[in-house]
């Protein structure tokens, strides 16, 4: 008995869309996060506010306020003593790949580039993704980056909000380190 053979005939491109093989535009390692060593000063000062907030909250009874308070100081802590590990960053045709995910250029809604603690990270919006911004750490392949990035996305820096601004304002008034 001779079995039959499924024929394999090639599909048909008619109402489908030319297919495209993902293609790396862009690609560098930098660090996973922007990192700033900790400052005792500013450490010593978190901690102090956190112990007087605590205490007032034990004596309204609060008592997950207070556990949430100590994870948030561990976790500062944490970050902060932690250096971060050096990560690749890629822009392809299909989007950007990182720590094993693609985000794909249709979850994107614009990008811009900010510096924070003298990094300079590409901000891209996914609000239909988690997490809802990706900050990717730049390297000296900025402009390259800035390149690919324009041809799939509206490149916008968003208007500060109220919120900004007195965070700003706040941190301004308020230093919890020395300059």
């Amino acid at each position: 008995m001779e079995s039959a053979q499924p024929q394999i005939e090639p599909a048909s491109a008619e109402g489908y869309g030319e297919v495209r093989q993902e293609r790396e535009l862009v690609k560098w390692m930098a660090a996973e996060r922007p990192y700033k060593p900790l400052d005792k000063q500013m450490f010593v000062t978190g901690v102090v506010v956190a112990i007087l907030v605590g205490v007032i909250m034990l004596l309204a009874g609060e008592f997950m306020a207070v556990l949430v308070l100590a994870a948030i100081i561990f976790a500062y802590y944490m970050w902060s003593t932690v250096p971060p590990q050096q990560v690749e960053y890629k822009i392809t045709t299909r989007g950007i790949r990182t720590s094993g995910r693609l985000y794909s250029w249709g979850e994107m809604t614009r990008w811009w580039i900010e510096e924070k603690w003298r990094s300079r990270l590409l901000t891209v919006e996914t609000p239909a993704s988690w997490p809802k911004r990706l900050h990717l750490v730049l390297g000296a392949e900025e402009p390259a980056v800035k390149e690919a990035m324009e041809k799939y996305v509206l490149m916008e820096t968003p208007a500060e909000t109220a919120m900004d601004r007195a965070g700003k304002w706040l941190a301004e008034k308020f230093p919890l380190q020395a300059k």
